[in-house]
């Protein structure tokens, strides 16, 4: 498949909330090397905050014609211990840029989350009933629900999980890479990980699909996730390998069932999606989770990890 056309991007004034979040990064590096003449305005959350009206709508200036909408609150255990907090942020916040986009006659593209679902009916596809298990997944479906109530130039993504963002990066892989490198100071060659299910997803890709969408003049929900799934463990496995650690690291393999009592938001054992839309039209660019990963940590980020020493062989 030849690589995604985003020339009708050109020349449109795009912004971005969230921009300094790992979607966010995704979808400004996207733009800036697949559509260089549109006009990007990056709002992080210190220069932007979306509960505010006011600042939202001040942003009305800038005539936008898309609004990429990724400012929100990602954690789920902050989201269940501070319930206020997260329907402030994504129902209230969304409702500005709502008001936002009705003022500019802008689309809307929301990446929404798998959490908005409960695990129950897998793969979960565009025509899976959403029933979210905890309180970020709640607040999010109530976003997505008013931008489809409110707007019809409106573009939902339901994203699988994902990683990417070099330092920005929260989620498995991210957290994962962070205990390399605490574990390469201190002189550790052991780490446990978990057997949670999951469809480890590259940011570029989900941001580059993403845009394709916009190009193409594509409305209402869509989900994308990449090829194939895989536990924590195996994800952590292709990590060591395609940063030549197989001698340094060794994997422990336990049950994620030990980490349930610390999680606020239990997550499902397994959450996977199907991009049934996206093959129908012949426009998914999803790659599998193994290529997408190997060419993220040839990123100059992981550069210094790819130095290792073997493991002992009392440590074996």
């Amino acid at each position: 498949m030849n690589s995604p056309n985003l020339n009708n991007l050109r020349d449109k004034t795009i912004i971005i909330t969230g921009a300094d979040g790992m979607l966010g990064r995704a979808f400004e590096e996207c733009l800036v090397n697949k559509a260089p003449s549109a006009n990007v305005s990056c709002f992080s959350r210190s220069r932007l905050d979306v509960t505010d009206r006011n600042s939202v709508l001040n942003l009305t200036s800038l005539d936008p014609d898309i609004i990429i909408h990724c400012a929100g609150l990602t954690n789920a255990d902050e989201c269940t211990r501070n319930p206020d907090l997260a329907y402030n942020v994504h129902y209230k916040g969304t409702k500005n840029i709502i008001e936002l986009a009705q003022n500019n006659s802008a689309l809307v593209i929301y990446p929404q989350s798998v959490f908005i679902f409960d695990g129950q009916e897998l793969p979960v596809t565009e025509k899976t009933k959403p029933c979210p298990p905890f309180v970020y997944g709640k607040a999010k479906l109530m976003a997505e629900q008013s931008l489809l109530d409110e707007l019809e130039n409106v573009l939902i993504v339901r994203m699988a999980g994902f990683f990417g963002g070099d330092d920005k990066d929260k989620n498995f892989v991210g957290q994962f890479v962070r205990s390399l490198r605490d574990m390469k100071k201190d002189g550790r060659c052991a780490i446990e990980v978990g057997d949670r299910i999951w469809q480890p997803t590259y940011t570029l890709d989900l941001a580059l699909n993403t845009l394709l969408l916009a190009a193409l003049d594509k409305r209402g929900i869509y989900h994308m996730g990449a090829l194939g799934e895989a536990t924590f463990y195996e994800v952590a496995l292709a990590c060591i390998e395609f940063l030549g650690l197989e001698n340094a690291i060794k994997l422990l393999p336990i049950s994620s069932a030990v980490f349930d009592d610390n999680e606020n938001a239990r997550r499902p054992k397994r959450m996977v999606t199907r991009n049934d839309r996206l093959d129908s039209e012949g426009i998914n660019y999803q790659r599998h989770w193994r290529d997408a990963l190997r060419e993220y940590l040839e990123r100059p980020y992981f550069k210094n990890l790819k130095t290792s020493s073997r493991i002992n062989d009392d440590q074996k």
